[in-house]
């Protein structure tokens, strides 16, 4: 008797397996109807919105932005960037910036700079 305690998953599982093959040879003569499968050729597209550049940081995609002997780290805040410096005149580094500025179709008096 203890013996069936100990294989009860086993017997459990072995009649599972006697009804499903009870059911298929049952069935084995069964007339099925043959069902056409519609096939959806074109995907149905749903309608995304382009991605938004925000007015108050429009270049925060682009930073941190190194050139020689500055790094244009962060925004502090809205268009306000943080400017650390590295032994190079500060005029130079404000006429690359307002350059980079421009390559990035980005209005070049919105933009305050703070240097570190």
């Amino acid at each position: 008797m203890t013996k069936i305690y100990k294989y009860r998953l086993i017997i459990i599982l072995l009649i599972m397996v006697g009804l499903m093959g009870a059911v298929r040879w049952s069935y084995r003569n069964y007339p099925w109807e043959k069902a056409e499968v519609e096939v959806l050729l074109t995907p149905i597209l749903t309608p995304t919105s382009a991605p938004a550049v925000d007015p108050d940081y429009p270049l925060w995609k682009l930073l941190p932005y190194s050139g020689k002997g500055f790094v244009v780290d962060r925004y502090i805040e809205p268009l306000t960037l943080a400017v650390t410096i590295k032994g190079i005149d500060k005029k130079i580094v404000e006429k690359e910036i307002v350059k980079w500025l421009q390559e990035n179709k980005v209005a070049t008096d919105s933009h305050k700079l703070i240097f570190n």
